[in-house]
């Protein structure tokens, strides 16, 4: 149908069908994408924000349910928690990068800052709050102090009873 008619009848049947723009219009489109591009953006960047954090929150979360449920069996999870590091990190990477896609950065920005606050209590919790502190005792190679303990039988054992044989004492710190 287009093919029969003439130049200016076809002119005129495209711009009913698609409506003539401001040249400014037709900038904004160009440069960064019609209004639901940009709205598309940042429900992209606000879900990358919010899955950087989910990401974190399953990091921290994960590592308290290792530690009760698989901590005697596994660890060097518990005592290093590096996959759960790895989790952690990625979710804050996330966030990182949503905060720099978005063009307003207040809600991205603010689950970033929520994402690193929970980091930063994790690490505290992890290497301060249950640090164990240094404790004193004999220098390495002095002959052991004098003790006596109860064993499993409800005996009690001095360390004087083997004086002379040869021993080795193993203390078991358990996990609980």
């Amino acid at each position: 149908m287009l093919r029969s008619l003439t130049h200016a009848q076809r002119a005129c049947f495209v711009a009913t069908i698609e409506p003539r723009r401001s040249p400014e219009a037709m900038e904004i489109d160009d440069a960064s994408g019609s209004d639901m591009n940009v709205e598309g953006r940042r429900s992209r960047a606000t879900a990358l924000a919010v899955a950087g954090l989910l990401l974190g929150v399953v990091g921290i979360v994960g590592y308290f349910a290792i530690v009760l449920q698989l901590g005697d069996r596994l660890p060097w999870v518990r005592n290093e928690a590096v996959p759960n590091w790895v989790l952690v990190g990625i979710g804050l990477a996330l966030s990182a990068v949503a905060v720099v896609r978005s063009r307003r950065r207040v809600l991205p920005g603010v689950l970033l800052g929520l994402n690193g606050a929970l980091a930063l209590a994790f690490a505290g919790f992890l290497y301060i709050a249950s640090a164990v502190p240094p404790a004193s005792g004999p220098p390495i190679g002095a002959p052991a102090p004098g003790f006596a303990l109860v064993d499993q039988g409800g005996q009690t054992v001095r360390l004087e009873d083997f004086r002379g044989a040869p021993l080795l004492l193993v203390f078991y710190r358990g996990h609980w």
